[in-house]
């Protein structure tokens, strides 16, 4: 038996407690006393707020999605804990206090590891070697120097450390349990182009029109690394506090392994008539639903094809509100000809762009609750002629300084517009074919 405090960034007491039986089945209930507050905060969809305690399939979804996705952190405790790998009490137990979040989960009593933060007293910059020191280990993936330690174990196919910035420009590592403002992403030696690239792609969704994570891009002692400012942050008056988000298989209880959708996984994953229900309970669904139809657009245009489940994040505002986070993690996957060209979600029988017609669509449209056939017809012609005129804008520009990336976009462009019967524009007509 494990009794463990489940803690919220920015109140004072425990919110709730998971649990886990000698069975190793685990359960999270809300504090009532946390009930009893003036605005309680859901954890997630997938738990609402409530007396009644989760079972062990809602309470295991929501609390493995808090685990880091990168094996070393995991692996190393369970080897040393002789824990079993579904053991999601046990690993919480000393990986708890590390999730990424608002949210912590410690052994029950402990007193909080989070709280807010002062810019002028709860950091310590780093030095120019140490900064150096850190982008040389993330490169060449290398355990960080002993001395410096990760804040905040942070998943990806890139190397990632939490830091928070200065208002005097300087790198810096948290102390006293405070929060970092923005992630550093380090390319692998082999992909150094990605980092530019990730940025070219986020520059494109802000200007498209999407709120979208800031990034920069920033050259240590010749590595390149793209510097982004956490959007689950606030920053006034010198402090720092964390805003609660979850992503969006958190939001439908599903595990991590779920967060693509798959032919052979059926309704039990992550798919558009999911989304659907997701943004039906947003302050604004009708927006929300444009919004989604316009990114899935976009991102497939640009190759981005690893839209999964934790790369969509919902908000938790006061007062039950939903809302759906800044875009983030947006990135030309296809340009990486080593990747899957199939789509993290379907749309209707469509998986990947050369089978995206018109009745794909449309079923698409219909999954994501668009009821009117005049109304659909009508939106997608808006949000086609939108998408493929403002991209197809960029191509000359982009492939001046990566050749690749334009004729991906140029590709993309004309085999939409092929399928769908419509008149590729000049300049992607004209672009030399990507091939994968």
């Amino acid at each position: 038996m494990m009794k463990l405090d489940v803690r919220l960034d920015g109140f004072d007491a425990p919110i709730g407690h998971l649990s886990s039986d000698d069975k190793g089945a685990v359960s999270f209930a809300y504090e009532s006393a946390y009930l009893e507050q003036n605005a309680p905060v859901a954890l997630s969809l997938s738990l609402p707020l409530g007396t009644n305690p989760f079972d062990d399939f809602a309470t295991r979804a929501f609390f493995d999605n808090l685990l880091q996705e990168r094996d070393t952190a995991r692996a190393d405790i369970i080897a040393r804990y002789r824990l079993a790998n579904d053991d999601i009490a046990g690993i919480l137990f000393h990986l708890g206090k590390d999730c990424a979040g608002a949210v912590s989960v410690l052994p029950e009593g402990a007193p909080a590891t989070k709280m807010p933060g002062r810019l002028d007293r709860d950091y310590r910059a780093y030095s120019d070697q140490e900064l150096a020191d850190i982008l040389e280990a993330l490169y060449r993936r290398q355990p960080l120097p002993q001395e410096l330690v990760d804040p905040s174990p942070l998943a990806g196919v890139q190397s990632k450390i939490a830091v928070t910035r200065l208002p005097d420009g300087r790198l810096a590592e948290p102390q006293n349990g405070a929060p970092t403002t923005h992630i550093l992403k380090v390319p692998q030696e082999r992909h150094e182009r990605d980092a530019a690239r990730e940025h070219v792609a986020m520059t494109l969704s802000a200007g498209f029109g999407f709120e979208t994570a800031k990034t920069e891009l920033l050259d240590v002692s010749g590595i390149p690394a793209l510097l982004v400012e956490r959007f689950d942050r606030r920053t006034q008056n010198g402090s720092v506090t964390r805003v609660h988000q979850e992503d969006f298989a958190q939001a439908l209880g599903l595990p991590a392994r779920l967060k693509y959708q798959r032919p052979e996984r059926g309704a039990n994953g992550f798919h558009a008539a999911a989304v659907r229900d997701i943004l039906d309970r947003t302050t604004d669904p009708a927006g929300e639903r444009l919004k989604f139809l316009s990114i899935t657009l976009f991102d497939i245009l640009i190759g981005n094809v690893d839209g999964h489940a934790k790369n969509f994040g919902l908000f938790h505002l006061p007062g039950g509100r939903l809302m759906t986070t800044p875009r983030y993690d947006v990135m030309p996957t296809m340009l990486d000809r080593r990747t899957t060209d199939e789509f993290a979600y379907f749309l209707g029988a469509a998986t990947a762009l050369d089978k995206l017609d018109g009745p794909a669509l449309d079923q698409f449209m219909i999954d994501l609750g668009f009821a009117s056939a005049a109304g659909r017809k009508r939106i997608l012609g808006q949000a086609l002629d939108r998408t493929i005129d403002a991209l197809n804008a960029e191509i000359t520009g982009l492939g001046r300084d990566d050749k690749d990336f334009g004729d991906l976009l140029g590709t993309n462009i004309r085999t939409l517009c092929q399928n769908l019967q419509r008149e590729a524009p000049i300049p992607a007509r004209d672009r030399d074919t990507f091939v994968r």
